[in-house]
């Protein structure tokens, strides 16, 4: 009878670490969840800021070939006055 009551406090003290498991499972999954959709939204994030990068590159190097063009009709104008 002994044997039988150590077995069952033994069962009970298993039992009870195997749902301290399972909980601690549950809150690890909850936060692996939490982590994967936080990186999923910095990489949406990183993508967006590299477009908007290019396309500011892109901006910027139209706006200098428009400056160049200006330069060179302004530079052409000024030539054109002093030839009067």
């Amino acid at each position: 009878e002994d044997r039988v009551k150590c077995l069952s406090a033994a069962e009970e003290k298993y039992s009870q670490k195997e749902d301290k498991y399972e909980e601690e499972i549950k809150i690890l999954s909850d936060k692996l969840k939490e982590a994967e959709t936080r990186a999923e939204f910095a990489e949406r994030s990183v993508a967006k800021l590299e477009k908007t990068i290019d396309d500011l590159e892109d901006k910027l190097k139209c706006t200098k070939e428009e400056h160049l063009c200006t330069q060179r009709m302004l530079d052409q104008t000024l030539l054109d006055l002093n030839e009067m």
